[in-house]
């Protein structure tokens, strides 16, 4: 009787001590991380090992354009699979979300669009938000269409577009499967079936993906600097087509792809790096990196010059009529914001005797410019009025000073 009380007194207390080390009950966000962890960690080629085999299948019919010539229930069947792929690839070398509003203010930031925008309107703008299965379905239906059209010049062609995605917050172009899983052996010219049935296939996603999204979502200065190495073209167009100018180390970037040795750029060279045309077609005009040569002035005035030389061709209209598609009021609205930032480096005592004075010259033979620049309030910008009040007076003196000379001979 007393041995049968004792186990039963040890078995309560190991019950009793079992209730208190059990760990409390998993808050619902720790629930919800837990699964997108297991979801996370799915072996995703593996899952979708059929369908990707039958996608190299097709694109052994179908040759070099890919998945663009496919029929479209296969676009968009193949497309949505990508979509998946593409972000376990990014996440297995090492790319984490951020929330949507986070990616809706990096892409503001960056691109200086709102994503959340219909996709005819960020179509305009070389980009779009790619729409799941179980998104809007009018959406859905645009992007279904846009898949299709007949010329890659429509405006809201997919296939040519950058592609934010949304829930996963990345940005990818031309989602395909064979961009993001690679299977060994296969030829697009000379398929074997054998190695399309039993070929291994591997993430094999293009490295810049990762570095982009790094530095668009995460402002990773690491990303910047593989960019920069290895990816200009990125960058460089963030700067033409999106107006972004914020950063020193692309406007640098910019800066010295353009510089020539022993004599000073011509406009010519220099025509995308002061204003360029948008995405959208609309004028651009990179105070930003105006900025940036105010701040870092040089010796050799080379900034200086750069500016002077580029005005002089710019606000001369008589001679130039016809000025990289730029019509009468852009050259002028350039040409201020040029002027400006001119007679500032002057200020700084970095004019020279050898410069032109460009934008002088304007302002002394062109009316309409000096009009322009009254109906406007010279932009706004503190003290432009008396720069260019200045350089006209210091232009018409030197044209005053070359007739006294002409009447002395």
């Amino acid at each position: 009787m007393k041995k049968i009380y004792l186990l039963l007194l040890i078995l309560n207390v190991v019950l009793m001590n079992g209730c208190k080390e059990q760990s409390p009950k998993q808050s619902s966000k720790q629930q919800v991380h837990q699964e997108r962890t297991v979801k996370s960690e799915v072996d995703l080629i593996k899952k979708y090992d059929h369908e990707i085999r039958e996608y190299y299948r097709e694109l052994a019919e179908v040759g070099l354009d890919g998945v663009t010539v496919m029929d479209i229930d296969k676009q968009v069947e193949y497309t949505d699979l990508a979509i998946e792929l593409i972000y376990d690839a990014l996440r297995r070398m090492g790319y984490q979300s951020v929330s949507d509003a986070e990616a809706r203010k990096a892409i503001k930031k960056y691109y200086n669009i709102d994503i959340s925008e219909n996709n005819i309107y960020l179509a305009g703008n070389k980009l779009r938000r790619y729409v799941f299965k179980d998104g809007a379905s009018k959406e859905r239906l645009e992007q279904r269409k846009a898949m299709e059209v007949d010329s890659s010049e429509t405006v809201s062609y997919f296939w040519n577009k950058s592609i934010y995605v949304p829930k996963y917050n990345y940005i990818v172009s031309y989602p395909s499967i064979e961009n993001t899983v690679e299977l060994q052996g296969f030829d697009n010219d000379d398929a074997d079936d054998d190695i399309v049935e039993k070929g291994k296939l591997y993430y094999s996603i293009d490295t810049a993906y990762f570095y982009r999204n790094q530095f668009i979502f995460h402002d990773s200065k690491a990303a910047l600097t593989w960019l920069m190495n290895n990816d200009k073209n990125f960058l460089r167009d963030l700067f033409l087509e999106y107006g972004y100018d914020k950063s020193d180390v692309i406007n640098k970037m910019m800066l010295d792809e353009i510089k020539v040795i022993n004599r000073i750029p011509e406009a010519d060279e220099t025509k995308a790096l002061f204003a360029s045309r948008g995405a959208n077609g609309k004028l651009l005009i990179h105070r930003g990196l105006l900025e940036y040569m105010l701040k870092h002035v040089n010796e050799e005035n080379e900034y200086f010059l750069m500016l002077d030389q580029y005005a002089s061709t710019l606000l001369d209209l008589r001679n130039y009529p016809e000025f990289n598609g730029l019509t009468k009021e852009e050259r002028y609205r350039i040409g201020a914001y040029v002027g400006y930032y001119y007679g500032l480096l002057f200020d700084k005592g970095i004019g020279t005797s050898i410069d032109i004075n460009g934008f002088g010259h304007g302002l002394c033979y062109d009316e309409d410019l000096r009009d322009y620049l009254k109906r406007n309030k010279y932009f706004h910008l503190p003290g432009f009025e008396d720069i260019a009040g200045k350089h006209y007076r210091r232009y018409r003196m030197d044209v005053d000073i070359e007739m006294k000379k002409m009447r002395d001979e």
